[in-house]
């Protein structure tokens, strides 16, 4: 990684501490939403350099998304076959046999005078094809002026099946309009498989696929899990690649400095793999790019830009050129939840930000992962520690610009059972700031509920102690259908007696805003009902619920609204919130906010005794796990989904 009297900062860091239908294939128009992260690489130099934590993120959009068929065996996963239009008998599955667990052939087109595609370049034959991958061109994008037919080129690879790699291309269509060289893609490169079906008690695991035929995957199981037991059949999955330092940094032309001289480049470290680490700085692996390819720093004679990065993983940049740099990522969020893994004791990961956003830990890291027991029992040993104190806790680290902070959980609130649920209005303050008026966590329950022929239903709930502007929740409602006229109806649409009409669900279950508030009576605005409530004992409003379990005050965040600046604790009596400390009510909070109950429990190495709840890895960044549970094991980590907020 460098000698001493290269500047080694990380070092020193490190002394501080000791990222469809079936068996469909589905291109890159799927409607993931694209996240594009820009990252401030602070300028260095060759013996100071500026350290930063990158998180690349999700590579392109997935390969296939779909159902398998089921668990086969050996880490092996099958997927469903269809039949050839041209031959029914023959099923072919979603893949090219033998492509996924390769190294990624790479080329580049020539185009001759009339705008056809005249040749490929190969520009590297790739490495562990077991069978022939299929070329890919994009039609014309800006078609040429002069051109008045427009055709895409189609391209066959030439295929060595014992030197397992590309020897050349045969061009089946030139096409022709081109005004640009098309961009030439290669099948092939790792991949991973995720289990993104939201029924499956392992929604989020990933595992790195080794090698495939045209309809099973042989996945790498280094957890050992029970792949029979989680790939149940038809669980719902995703294939998708995996960034490489070449597809990430570029292969030739790179974001970072380039130089044929390792000492003037920037340096890219990749953490080793938890059973290589040995717990110093060769830990660390630094990479350069000579201005040609990716090369390790020690060892300037191999190639590195096959080098994988996993789903979960973030790397350090060293900047040791004196120029700020703005490094830009496009990635994809993830619509499901997604993990990270967990190294064995005394072994540390470098994680990543998985969403194109600032992530709050305390809400991404559930209680329900979480454990202050050591013991070796599975589901200890597979889970967050926590403790009292931070050498007896496992730790998270994050860089910035004075070296690594360190975070770890104390075990406060880890006996929640019922989380607590908070509303709050538009601000009743001066310049709309927030008032203890303008909270609630109240419910009740619904006598009676009015059925007119127009305007709104007024709700008789006796003392509720609303104000105007509250959303509530109803739910448990009950009523006798009726007609325009208000006259109970049947399945019929048939008019009877009162008393006798079909009974369903009422429309006023749900979330509604109420007006023209009394002591015992609101209306729920712009809500139609239509039919006679029933009442029954279980119809009830709630503005939210104090929660069960607590047993330490919580912070709380309030977003939206229109607002900004308020600040507020939840205090905790008795195992649940009993009131709200408002210590500023911020100002233009025109419409309601949300309020997020943060279970807390994180604390921060110098800070004492007090904790926090909004520790944030940045977007496009990361943070390093160090794993202190004395009998913790290699496991999956899962992440709640940021849109649980």
């Amino acid at each position: 990684m460098g000698s001493p009297a290269k500047g080694f900062i990380l070092y020193a860091f490190l002394g501080m501490l000791m990222l469809c239908s079936r068996s469909q294939v589905l291109a890159s128009n799927l409607s993931e939403p694209m996240g594009v992260v820009n990252l401030n690489l602070a300028g260095g130099s060759p013996e100071a350099p500026s350290f930063t934590i990158v998180s690349p993120g999700i590579h392109g959009s997935c390969i296939f998304r779909g159902p398998i068929e089921g668990f086969v065996s050996d880490n092996n996963v099958s997927f469903y076959r269809t039949s050839e239009l041209a031959n029914p008998a023959n099923r072919r599955g979603p893949f090219s046999s033998g492509v996924l667990g390769s190294i990624q052939g790479r080329a580049s087109s020539i185009l001759d005078e009339n705008g056809s595609v005249s040749n490929l370049n190969l520009l590297f034959a790739g490495n562990e094809y077991r069978g022939r991958p299929r070329i890919s061109l994009p039609p014309p994008s800006n078609p040429n002026n002069s051109a008045t037919v427009y055709r895409s080129a189609t391209v066959e690879a030439e295929w060595n099946s014992s030197l397992r790699s590309i020897t050349g291309f045969s061009i089946l269509e030139k096409g022709i309009g081109y005004d640009q060289p098309p961009a030439v893609h290669i099948e092939g490169g790792p991949h991973y498989l995720k289990i993104i079906d939201t029924e499956s008690n392992y929604t989020g695991y990933s595992f790195r696929i080794n090698s495939n035929s045209d309809y099973v995957l042989e996945l790498n199981n280094s957890l050992n899990l029970p792949l029979g037991s989680i790939f149940l059949k038809d669980t719902v999955v995703e294939v998708m690649p995996v960034w490489t330092l070449g597809s990430l940094f570029g292969y030739t032309e790179i974001q970072l400095q380039s130089d044929a001289n390792a000492s003037r480049a920037d340096w890219v470290y990749l953490l080793k793999t938890s059973p290589n680490q040995v717990g110093d700085s060769s830990d660390y692996v630094a990479h350069f790019h000579n201005g040609t390819e990716w090369k390790l720093v020690n060892s300037p004679n191999d190639s590195t830009s096959h080098y994988k990065i996993s789903p979960d993983e973030s790397v350090i940049i060293a900047r040791r050129s004196e120029a700020n740099k703005i490094l830009t990522f496009n990635g994809i969020s993830p619509l499901t939840p997604t993990a990270w893994h967990l190294p064995e004791f005394n072994r540390t990961k470098l994680v990543s930000n998985p969403f194109p956003t600032s992530i709050k830990l305390s809400d991404i890291i559930g209680n329900e992962t979480i454990t202050d027991d050591n013991s070796s029992a599975e589901e200890n040993s597979t889970r967050w520690l926590a403790h009292k104190e931070q050498d007896l806790a496992d730790n998270i680290q994050i860089l910035n610009s004075s070296g690594w902070s360190t975070y770890w959980h104390d075990g406060t609130n880890l006996t929640i059972t019922k989380p607590a649920v908070i509303s709050a209005k538009a601000g009743s303050g001066i310049g709309g700031g927030l008032t203890m008026r303008d909270f609630s966590m109240a419910s009740g329950t619904i006598q009676s509920v009015t059925n007119p022929p127009s305007g709104n239903p007024v709700i008789t709930a006796q003392d509720h102690g609303l104000e105007p502007g509250f959303w509530i929740k109803i739910s448990g409602a009950k009523g006798r259908l009726t007609n325009d006229a208000k006259v109970q109806i049947n399945s019929l649409g048939e008019e009877v007696d009162s008393g006798e009409g079909m009974l369903i669900n009422s429309s006023i279950n749900g979330r509604w805003e109420i007006i023209n508030v009394s002591t015992d009576s609101f209306e729920l605005n712009h809500c139609l009902v239509e039919s006679d409530f029933e009442e029954n004992g279980l119809a009830k409003w709630t503005t939210g619920d104090p929660g069960e379990g607590y047993d330490a005050n919580v912070s709380l965040s309030i977003l939206g609204g229109g607002g900004q600046g308020a600040r507020a604790v939840g205090i905790v009596e008795g195992g649940r919130i009993t009131s709200i400390s408002l210590t500023y009510g911020g100002l233009f909070y025109t419409s309601p906010p949300t309020v997020v109950v943060h279970p807390g429990g994180w604390n921060s190495l110098g800070r004492g005794e007090a904790p926090i709840n909004d520790l944030l890895i940045p977007a496009g960044s990361g943070a390093l796990l160090i794993r202190k549970h004395p009998n913790g094991i290699k496991s999956t980590l899962p992440l709640r989904s940021i849109s649980q907020d």
